[in-house]
């Protein structure tokens, strides 16, 4: 059985608060940005991943015609090291089996150890 969901308006409480219980969150879910970054999840592609009924990590990925742009993927400390950050990006690629599937990231090492490709860069303007 599948842990992975779609996410919707009912999962918002629990992952926001899983979220602000991590300082490096604090962008997303900080007062001046709390309300675009929930407007987000609702507006990408978005699934949870769930152990036991509860949120333990999530992947919001940009979706178009060219390819598939994950934004955020999270796992909980707790949860981390078990392949659930790999069964959400797995699940993204299910979905759209004939699309390229890129990663914004800043955890690099990650996905190098996953085994996936550099594919350029990426600039702030």
């Amino acid at each position: 059985m599948s842990n992975i969901f779609r996410y919707d308006k009912p999962h918002e409480s629990e992952l926001i608060a899983l979220l602000k219980s991590e300082p490096d969150w604090n962008s997303f879910t900080g007062p001046d940005s709390i309300n675009a970054f929930k407007n987000a999840l609702l507006s990408s592609e978005t699934y949870v991943y769930k152990i036991e009924s509860k949120i333990c990590g999530y992947l919001r990925a940009l979706v178009d015609e060219f390819g598939i742009y994950v934004s955020e993927l999270y796992v909980s400390p707790s949860h981390r090291k078990n392949g659930y950050g790999k069964e959400l990006l797995k699940k993204i690629k299910q979905e759209h089996p004939n699309q390229d599937v890129y990663v914004f990231s800043d955890e690099d090492l990650y996905y190098e150890r996953l085994g996936y490709k550099r594919v350029g860069s990426i600039f702030q303007l």
